[in-house]
């Protein structure tokens, strides 16, 4: 597939203070390379709190935006070296709406085949909120394990449907898990992943959800067991596993991207 490089100096050094260059083939990158991944209806400016955050507080580098076009091209704007400091890269898809985990999965793997293919990295690590992580999970379910792709050491969910009904997140409100960790009631989409979850590669996982504590055991628009679900799922199939609960306002869907303990719990996690 035939990609572009765009630059485009004023809108990178407002948005993420990515120096301008010029594109060169970089030297193999060794380290991984740190993508983040906006959910439903999300924009450039998503997942900007929690690199910001990562880039203050744990020395990260602002390296590319990767555009996923609706038709999967991918264009990449900034620059990536092998001399940058826990590189980051923040994807962006072009199609805004779509809850279909094919086209979603497509779409992470070109900027990841494009990330080899032009940067030579070797590894990576997903933060992914709300959507971004069905992305990421059939993404992981397909191609987690494939040897000519970088190999996926982290995954920071935040916010995730796992066990959702596509356009009704909410519902039914009475799902729950069970004692063994394995939710009540089963999406068709969480049967379709639990009978792949061989597929999972061995990676860490640290799986943040949000508690309004109201009595809705969601964080407003995703329910606390939906979230959950991916511990079952992941049962003996990943390196290692951890859940973080927040609760109070800051908790809600949306506002877990600007929260400072979230962020600091995920800049903990990949960069301990």
């Amino acid at each position: 597939m035939h990609r572009r490089n765009i630059f485009i100096i004023s809108l990178t050094v407002f948005l993420l203070g990515v120096a301008p260059t010029h594109f060169a083939h970089a030297s193999t990158i060794t380290q991984p390379v740190t993508l983040y991944v906006h959910g439903h209806h999300g924009t450039i400016r998503s997942m900007r709190p929690l690199m910001l955050a990562a880039q203050r507080d744990a020395n990260a580098t602002p390296a590319l935006i990767a555009t996923v076009k609706p038709d999967g091209e991918v264009s990449y704007l900034g620059r990536l070296t092998a001399r940058m400091h826990h590189p980051m890269v923040q994807v962006v898809f072009d199609d805004k709406r779509t809850v279909d985990f094919h086209r979603l999965r497509m779409y992470l793997h070109n900027v990841v085949f494009g990330l080899k293919a032009r940067y030579h990295v070797r590894a990576v690590n997903f933060v992914a909120h709300s959507l971004g992580n069905t992305a990421v999970e059939w993404y992981l379910l397909r191609w987690g394990q494939d040897p000519k792709l970088p190999h996926v050491k982290k995954w920071a969910a935040i916010a995730g449907p796992f066990d959702s009904i596509p356009r009704m997140h909410m519902q039914p409100m009475h799902n729950h898990l069970d004692p063994d960790g394995q939710p009540h009631l089963m999406a068709p989409d969480y049967r379709m992943a639990m009978l792949r979850r061989d597929q999972f590669p061995r990676l860490a996982v640290l799986n943040i959800y949000g508690d309004l504590e109201d009595g809705s055991h969601s964080d407003g628009k995703i329910l606390n067991a939906s979230s959950r679900a991916l511990g079952y799922l992941l049962t003996n199939h990943s390196g290692s596993y951890q859940e973080l609960r927040f609760t109070g306002p800051d908790a809600q869907h949306t506002k877990l991207r600007d929260n400072p303990r979230v962020a600091a719990a995920v800049d903990n996690f990949l960069w301990p």
